[in-house]
């Protein structure tokens, strides 16, 4: 049907030329006395170079000879015979059909210039669209889709599928009933109407692209086929990038506080800062010499690494920050880099959940059964990185030095406060008073033992938290408590010993 119809059309087009060349000859022949025959010839070149620009080469030859002959037959004596007396008048003829043909044979390759040079325009600026839509992805499954939705209506295609190897896993997006999975594995054109532009990053052939309903030149085909395999390519590495830069943030992330990793990465450096006001913790393991000499290194790692692993566990339920291991010896501090008022509470509560961490694994089936001096003290405190290489943020002042006294003098599975720091919390836990007790720097400090929470603040109630513990809570720093220690919920709280 398709066929007709263009033969038809060109059939009416040559009928037309034909026509339009005889009703100028008839026309100029009426008027022949007062025009010059190289009058009649510009005017039929000139009709004839119309028929080149807008139609085609069969129309404008039949119509170059169909001029020919008119011109012969009404301008060259004898008037109405296609014999000439004069054989120059033979020569005129046949160089107005050459130049006929000549000039519209001209302006036929210029057209059809000028239309290649569109037509690669277009293409270009397709092009250009389905970069710039790709272009914005971050993603292997966002390149996937737009590829996919992007070039049906940039390409004007009926159908896309897109079939991609990514290791193990095959991406396969798209519907076509003409562009069979097949096509796309083996990357050939698997029907008429299918273009199947393969996809290579490197050398490394990794999938295809499949359009259908249309056929594109080669040309257009290499440029969409670089084009995704330099996008695929990016995002690759994009991707790689992410990778390693969540990897690189994580292990920034475990030996400095958010805060200040954010600070470093922005500054390239962490300008030391005063807090007037925090809480530390040290705890050390009772027994940990002597284990050292009857377990294997292996096994006494191993050991460290689960208590350890349960404290940093609980510091994160707490939000308190951890700074660092020493030995057997564990730090944390709370208060910093955020500003709280609730860090000695929280402490605290974190202390009695390591301490009950501790007592859990006091069992006959372990390779040690260890107990945990705890010592905590509240103060002032500079904070700051040191260091350029393997830099660790760190504390410093005499609040840190107190700290570590307190649980130098404290005992076994007791909570060890200093009198600055129990001053802080005596409304919410039950505390003893050991007196003054001297330290290895020959000073008596105050320091208190802290054995539960306040019987009034439990009220015999057994609901975790208690209802009036998290009043006061709320009452004192405008918030509710972190977390809580269920086993601290007893009619009779008492000292926590083993």
């Amino acid at each position: 049907m398709l066929w007709t119809r263009a033969w038809l059309g060109r059939a009416l087009r040559v009928i037309a030329a034909v026509a339009i060349v005889c009703a100028l000859l008839l026309t100029e022949f009426h008027f022949h006395l007062g025009l010059r025959n190289t009058t009649v010839t510009y005017t039929l070149l000139l009709a004839i170079l119309f028929f080149a620009v807008r139609w085609d080469r069969l129309e404008t030859i039949l119509a170059s000879i169909a001029a020919a002959v008119g011109f012969l037959y009404y301008f060259q004596e004898p008037a109405y015979s296609l014999k000439a007396t004069d054989p120059q008048s033979y020569v005129a003829v046949a160089g107005f059909l050459i130049t006929a043909i000549v000039v519209s044979q001209t302006a036929l390759t210029a057209r059809k210039r000028a239309a290649e040079a569109l037509e690669r325009k277009r293409e270009t600026e397709r092009l250009y669209e389905l970069g710039q839509a790709m272009l914005a992805s971050d993603s292997l499954q966002t390149t996937v889709w737009i590829a996919i939705n992007q070039a049906i209506p940039i390409f004007g295609v009926p159908g896309a599928a897109f079939y991609l190897k990514a290791g193990d896993e095959i991406h396969r997006a798209g519907v076509s009933d003409v562009i069979s999975d097949e096509a796309l594995r083996s990357g050939s054109d698997f029907g008429a109407g299918v273009s199947i532009i393969p996809i290579e990053v490197g050398d490394e052939k990794i999938g295809s692209l499949g359009l259908a309903g249309t056929a594109f030149s080669e040309t257009v085909l290499k440029s969409i086929s670089s084009l995704l395999s330099t996008v695929l390519q990016r995002v690759r590495v994009g991707e790689k990038l992410m990778i390693e830069k969540r990897v690189s943030e994580s292990l920034l992330l475990n030996i400095l506080p958010g805060e200040v990793a954010d600070e470093l990465r922005a500054k390239g450096l962490v300008s030391p800062k005063y807090f007037e006001d925090v809480t530390i913790l040290f705890t050390d393991f009772v027994g940990f010499t002597l284990s050292t000499e009857k377990l294997a290194a292996e096994e006494l790692v191993e050991l460290l690494h689960d208590y350890f692993t349960a404290f940093d566990q609980i510091v994160a339920r707490y939000r308190l920050e951890k700074m660092k291991t020493i030995g057997d010896s564990y730090m944390c501090i709370s208060g910093l880099p955020l500003r709280n008022p609730a860090h000695p509470v929280d402490m605290v509560m974190a202390a009695f959940e390591m301490l009950e961490a501790v007592r859990e694994r006091q069992r006959p089936d372990r390779l040690a059964q260890w107990k945990v001096r705890i010592g905590i003290h509240t103060g002032p405190v500079i904070a700051g990185v040191v260091g350029i290489n393997k830099f660790a943020f760190d504390i410093w002042g005499d609040t840190v030095n107190y700290s570590s006294r307190m649980e130098s003098s404290g005992e076994a599975n007791r909570i060890n406060l200093s009198e600055r720091t129990y001053s802080r919390v005596k409304d919410f836990f039950q505390c003893e008073h050991r007196g003054k007790v001297l330290t290895k720097e020959k000073r008596e400090l105050d320091m208190y033992f802290a054995n539960g929470i306040l019987p009034t603040l439990l009220n015999g109630s057994d609901q975790t938290p208690p209802p009036a513990f998290v009043r006061r809570y709320n009452v004192y720093f405008q918030k509710d408590p972190p977390s809580f220690p269920a086993f601290l919920v007893a009619p009779e709280p008492g000292v926590l010993t083993v």
